[in-house]
């Protein structure tokens, strides 16, 4: 009978139990969802996509080649997060629609004032000249512009090769080959009838005005632009004074020599003349 009535007695412990057990589960459920209406209590909101800052912005819809008048099928206006605008990017499509683009631009990169301008006049190379400079005709061959490798916007030096026949000691049948540089890091505005694509660029705005398209400097290289091997003259931006000086070197060297820099090298070097005694 004792058995028998502790039996009993463990049953219903253990019922009591798994009862604790069920009403402590339904607890806690009940607090899970309490704790998920309330989001976390307190001020504390949840960040979705929709609370970040957005402005409109004029992006490319396509890419767009240096020289190009912008049409409205080119643009489109996009909403972007405010830390991804672009400093000074257009929002309307109107300030862009008739603009000439300076640079090229990459399908959905941002508009900005640098890189459009008013349509410049078809001047030729005229329109590419510097404010300044002269564009000068610099006779070549093929093995005097650098294996006929030059393209339009190239930097180049120029030297030039003198025949001197008399002078403090050159004989009766010697003569010195000089070869001096005449101008460094100039920019090659054609070679032969490739030329560099007039473009315009924007004047710094003055308080309370748009930036203005001003006369024309050095433009933009065209996307199919071909070596010339067989040209016969380049020409280049210098100064007055350089002009004159080229000029001068070209009446009466022997040859002119075009010699292309590295790209991004501006550095002026001193060369000194060299000059080599040969015989007749």
């Amino acid at each position: 009978m004792a058995k028998l009535q502790e039996l009993k007695m463990s049953r219903t412990g253990n019922r009591a139990l798994l009862l604790i057990a069920i009403a402590a589960g339904l607890v806690a459920a009940v607090l899970v969802f309490l704790a998920l209406q309330d989001n976390g209590g307190g001020d504390s909101t949840p960040i979705t996509a929709t609370d970040v800052e957005t402005v409109e912005v004029v992006i490319a819809t396509g890419d767009i080649e240096a020289g190009t008048e912008v049409t409205e099928t080119m643009l489109e206006v996009v909403a972007v997060p405010v830390d991804l605008q672009v400093k000074g990017a257009f929002a309307e499509t109107e300030l862009v629609v008739g603009e000439i683009t300076n640079v090229a631009v990459a399908q959905g990169e941002q508009f900005i004032p640098g890189k459009v301008g008013l349509a410049v006049p078809d001047k030729g190379l005229s329109g590419v000249v510097p404010i300044g400079m002269r564009g000068v005709a610099v006779g070549v061959d093929e093995v005097t512009a650098v294996g006929g490798n030059l393209l339009p916007g190239d930097r180049v030096d120029i030297f030039a090769v003198i025949r001197i026949d008399a002078g403090p000691g050159i004989g009766e049948n010697q003569y010195i080959l000089r070869t001096e540089v005449v101008v460094q890091d100039v920019e090659v505005l054609s070679v032969a009838q490739e030329a560099q694509i007039p473009v315009s660029q924007p004047a710094p705005a003055e308080d309370g005005e748009e930036l203005k398209a001003i006369t024309h400097t050095s433009g933009a290289v065209p996307s199919d632009v071909d070596d010339q091997p067989r040209a016969r003259t380049i020409t280049v931006a210098l100064s007055p004074l350089d002009t004159q000086l080229m000029v001068s070197k070209q009446e009466y060297a022997e040859e002119v020599w075009i010699v292309e820099r590295a790209f991004g090298d501006e550095e002026p070097i001193d060369v000194e003349p060299l000059d080599v005694l040969l015989v007749q």
